[in-house]
């Protein structure tokens, strides 16, 4: 399982900081109101349980007792009903019991819970419930001669009650918003402080290995905190470029070094193929040799134009361009190379458009496109050129052959400098995994893009889309 990202982490946090806060304070402001609300009655209760207390002691004849006792718990409130009621431990009649009208009992009162008994000369305070109604009891315990009297006042607290749920309600409603809002606000909040880091994020996600070298942070607003970070990066990112340059400098200097002794050998094995006396094992094995350094020479020129190609920034001295007319010239040019092992290169359906392009360049793309088609594609195929408008304003042109089932995990890396697809491709075919290596470069700096897709056993296609300046009026000549 993945852990959350940083942002719901911050979130969360200040959520359930607020949560407790939140808790806290309406817990807090719950038992201050509870007590506000009940304290008078609690004060009300006292009084009358000390006034009981004085009739007590010394002892009275019942009657008497509890006409006293209801006249001293009559309550000041109109419709409330207080109950009371007066025994000794170990006798089996209570001294008196009743409530503030005749005749009226409260059962609860001979139903007592035993943990909230008080200890002689103790008072306590506590809440009952009677069928719906709820009551606020004084437990009040007497010590004397004749044992423990105890004395238990009731008085009817519903109200109070009614009045105490609705405050829960609206700390519980008030509170849950405040959470809500706090979530939502916070994750706001949160995202919006580490924008930054998804600036960064996103700049660096752009970057290209030519845009290592000149690009600088420093325009991002970065808080303080995050100073650092974007230095950090800033270095590594000079580092890779000045790891990047070296390398391509040294392939260039290696290319350029590499003509001059290539030249020279290819010259002295010229030399001996042409000596009279030489034996035909000879002059095969000499003539094998020579294969080789073309396949070398054709590698040190691919070289040399990714260098080239690396060294410039977009691409030079661009030019309005009839992309149909340059791909049905070489559908043209490369029919007549095909058709000498049996095959064939085709224009099909090519929409007439015009876009932006260095010529030579662009060139170059489509025909590495097309050797790469007539090299790995079956022997006597055909090779179909097509260009369509779309989507948007763009063109995509495509070169199929009839040659398929390359793996998928192989699509995303043909374009990679010296990938090869070792199940179908041999070093006896000339590739060096340099020419769509080249054709990516190529397209990129045209602001287009290159991918390919194949269907196994069917046909590999090669997609190019490309910035499309207008529609041409005519389409290409014959």
């Amino acid at each position: 399982m993945r852990p959350l990202s940083l942002k719901w982490r911050l979130s969360l946090l200040v959520t359930l900081v607020v949560a407790v806060v939140v808790g806290a304070v309406s817990a807090t402001a719950y038992v201050r109101i509870r007590r506000t609300y009940l304290g008078h009655i609690d004060r009300m209760l006292t009084i009358m349980g000390n006034a009981l207390a004085t009739k007590v002691d010394p002892p009275r004849p019942s009657t008497d007792l509890e006409a006293e006792a209801r006249h001293i718990t009559r309550s000041p409130w109109k419709g409330t009903g207080t109950h009371f009621r007066i025994w000794t431990a170990g006798r089996p009649d209570d001294l008196a019991a009743g409530g503030a009208e005749a005749g009226k009992k409260a059962a609860f009162l001979w139903d007592l819970p035993a943990e909230r008994r008080p200890s002689p000369g103790q008072a306590v305070f506590f809440d009952v419930q009677d069928k719906k109604k709820h009551y606020r009891l004084l437990w009040k315990c007497l010590s004397g001669d004749g044992g423990d009297t105890h004395i238990v006042i009731a008085h009817p607290s519903s109200y109070e009650h009614r009045r105490l749920d609705e405050v829960l309600a609206t700390l519980l409603l008030a509170g849950g918003g405040l959470i809500l809002a706090t979530a939502v606000l916070g994750t706001w909040l949160v995202r919006l402080g580490i924008r930054p880091i998804r600036q960064v994020t996103d700049r660096l996600s752009r970057l290209g290995a030519e845009d290592l070298g000149e690009e600088r942070l420093g325009d991002l607003a970065v808080p303080r905190e995050l100073e650092p970070f974007a230095q950090a990066v800033e270095r590594l990112l000079e580092r890779l470029d000045a790891a990047l340059e070296q390398q391509k400098q040294f392939a260039s200097d290696a290319a350029h070094e590499l003509r001059t002794p290539l030249s020279v050998a290819r010259s002295t094995l010229e030399l001996t193929a042409s000596q009279p006396r030489v034996t035909d094992d000879t002059r095969a094995a000499v003539e094998e040799a020579l294969g080789d350094l073309d396949r070398m020479d054709r590698l040190i020129a691919q070289l040399l134009t990714l260098a080239r190609i690396d060294r410039t920034r977009g691409m030079p001295e661009p030019v309005a361009i009839r992309l149909d007319a340059m791909l049905h010239e070489l559908a043209a040019e490369y029919h007549a190379l095909a058709a000498g092992e049996g095959g064939a290169v085709t224009a099909g359906d090519l929409a007439p458009c015009v876009v932006q392009a260095n010529e030579k360049m662009l060139g170059l793309v489509f025909r590495n496109l097309l050797d790469n088609a007539l090299a790995y594609g079956p022997a006597g195929g055909t090779v179909r050129m097509d260009l369509a408008y779309g989507p948007g304003a763009c063109c995509t042109a495509t070169v199929r052959d009839e040659g398929g089932g390359l793996p998928p995990d192989a699509l995303p890396h043909l374009f990679d400098r010296f990938y090869r697809v070792e199940s179908s491709r041999n070093r006896g075919t000339g590739g060096s995994g340099l020419g769509l290596a080249i054709a990516r470069e190529v397209v990129r700096r045209h602001g287009g893009d290159i991918w390919a897709t194949s269907s196994p056993e069917t046909q590999t296609t090669l997609h190019v889309r490309l910035p499309c300046t207008g529609e041409a009026g005519d389409g290409p000549e014959e």
